[in-house]
């Protein structure tokens, strides 16, 4: 199955629906709601060494500006739609119903009862313990709270790898550039791939380009 079939970013279509076991891209299954994450100290050990440990928030954005990136990013309606069908099927052999998020239709008409026309993100990168080469990270989906957790590993001042990691290699993997002005956070993927790594599934890629690279992410206190 996909992997982002298997996370939570359809989750933020979900309302008050759960289904267990089904999550949107990455490793765990986290579908529910998830209290508000506790920020990381700016002055705590991992925050001195990691520049991205923290809690990170978009802006509020429409469809119409998500779909705006993915197509700038090179995806065409074809690819676009093609990833919702296959996200639809993944979900359907799950018994889910619902639709997934309104970006992965190119006009963005497929909003409604169970879709969004807005998103707002928010990232948490955690940065403990110190020894580790990966590290945890989850996306949230700021008006319901539901959770996707990832991982990352920062491959230098202004590059990171991100997927999910199984313990012993990346199940999925994408490659970003960052850069940090003061509080605000800017994300460019370079490649759909990381060192070692196949390319990741088209689920993943227009999934992460939405929501990682349609505006940039401010630090919160």
């Amino acid at each position: 199955m996909n992997n982002y079939a298997r996370l939570g970013l359809v989750a933020a279509a979900v309302l008050a629906v759960v289904i267990v076991g089904i999550g949107l891209f990455g490793k765990s299954l986290d579908v529910g709601p998830t209290t508000s994450p506790t920020p990381s100290p700016s002055a705590s050990p991992a925050s001195a060494s990691n520049p991205l440990v923290g809690t990170w928030l978009a802006p509020e954005v429409t469809c119409a500006q998500e779909v705006a990136v993915i197509e700038a990013a090179g995806y065409t309606a074809e690819q676009i739609t093609q990833a919702r069908a296959q996200l639809v099927r993944d979900l359907e052999a799950f018994g889910a119903s619902f639709g997934p998020e309104a970006f992965f239709d190119p006009t963005c008409l497929n909003i409604g009862y169970e879709v969004r026309d807005t998103d707002q993100w928010s990232l948490v990168f955690d940065g403990l313990p110190l020894a580790a080469t990966i590290h945890s990270a989850r996306v949230i989906h700021s008006a319901t709270q539901n959770a996707s957790p990832h991982d990352y590993r920062v491959v230098d001042d202004s590059t990171f790898e991100f997927g999910a990691h199984d313990g012993t290699g990346w199940e999925f993997c994408l490659t970003f550039r960052y850069a940090i002005d003061g509080d605000q956070l800017t994300v460019d993927r370079i490649a759909t791939s990381c060192a070692g790594t196949a390319e990741a599934g088209l689920l993943d890629q227009i999934a992460l380009t939405a929501i990682l690279e349609t505006s940039s992410f401010t630090r919160q206190p």
